[in-house]
């Protein structure tokens, strides 16, 4: 309805005897506001005197508005005995209700603390179909809000509920809220970048909670499986680890001249070669001969050695090997 008529108070008015009090002057307020439920003459006109607690009319929803015709109010309280002479015709009078908004975390937590309890879950992620709440109650009310109803289904995630405010009031406002959770639990990842070859070390590790569904076989969920390890390629920080990203730290970097050797049977040879990949410990990579070019498979004992695992005839052919 675009107006509230004064219909049942007018009909009071006109049917109550005449008023021999003199009419009295008063002046229309600017921006009308009230907090209560009720609209009064002094919440619209100063200078009501004794008039001023006169009830006009019901107040709107907090944070609402309501508009009256202006003439209407003008023969209304003509007939309190009041004379209303507006400096400029007036066709409407605004009244705005004052209203405080619910803060949207605190309905985010009650809502949270409900779902934990009836999901008995310690860590979960929740999503609300409407992200901007915008709850309004009465200025004087208290900023709370209560669970009333709340309908969960574990299969797929989706959850209704019904808030109450302010909390647990007989005549609150009731609002349906829907939404989906997520079960999550806490994945280690690594505070800083890692290049390829770092070690990992147990002041590296943080913890990130990660959607259940999304965390497979072969996410890192042990920190202790990354201690001491290396990333074969490199890792952001805060993602979780593929398992089969880790290896052990590089010993022998890529470019580097060291010696290989084979020990077989008392004997001990020796060449030096130059790593053509880098590698951890017991980790076997490609070494080129530096004189003959040749490539061989040795395998990383130390960050100046690697042993050879090339069949012996292809090692003859090294021309360059000493006893």
């Amino acid at each position: 309805m675009k107006y509230i008529a004064l219909v049942l108070t007018l009909m009071i008015a006109l049917t109550a005897p005449s008023l021999s009090v003199a009419d009295e002057t008063i002046t229309l307020r600017r921006d009308i506001t009230v907090e209560g439920e009720q609209i009064t003459i002094g919440d619209l006109f100063t200078g009501a005197g004794d008039k001023a607690e006169q009830v006009i009319a019901p107040s709107p929803a907090p944070g609402k508005s309501t508009v009256f015709k202006a003439v209407s109010v003008a023969r209304y309280v003509h007939m309190q005995g009041l004379e209303w002479r507006p400096a400029t015709p007036i066709r409407r009078i605004t009244v705005r209700r004052l209203g405080a908004s619910i803060p949207q975390q605190v309905i985010t937590d009650q809502l949270r603390a409900a779902l934990e309890y009836e999901l008995d879950l310690d860590m979960f992620e929740m999503n609300l179909a409407t992200q901007n709440l915008n709850i309004q109650i009465a200025a004087d009310q208290p900023q709370t809000v209560s669970i009333e109803n709340l309908y969960i289904n574990r299969d797929s995630g989706q959850f209704v509920a019904e808030i109450l405010a302010p909390a647990h009031a007989e005549n609150g406002q009731r609002v349906k809220l829907s939404g989906q959770f997520h079960a999550q639990m806490l994945v280690p990842v690594l505070k800083r970048f890692k290049s390829a070859g770092e070690e990992i070390r147990e002041s590296d590790i943080d913890y990130k909670p990660e959607r259940v569904s999304k965390v497979g076989h072969h996410v890192v969920t042990d920190a202790a499986s990354l201690i001491g390890k290396s990333p074969r390629r490199s890792v952001r920080s805060g993602l979780p680890i593929n398992i089969s990203n880790l290896g052990d730290p590089v010993l022998v970097e890529k470019g580097k001249l060291v010696a290989v050797i084979l020990e077989q049977g008392g004997m001990y040879l020796s060449v030096t070669g130059r790593t053509l990949e880098a590698g951890g410990e017991d980790d076997v990579i490609r070494v080129e001969n530096v004189n003959s070019r040749m490539v061989i498979q040795a395998q990383v004992i130390s960050p100046q050695e690697v042993r050879i695992i090339t069949r012996q005839p292809q090692l003859a052919s090294a021309s360059d090997i000493k006893e």
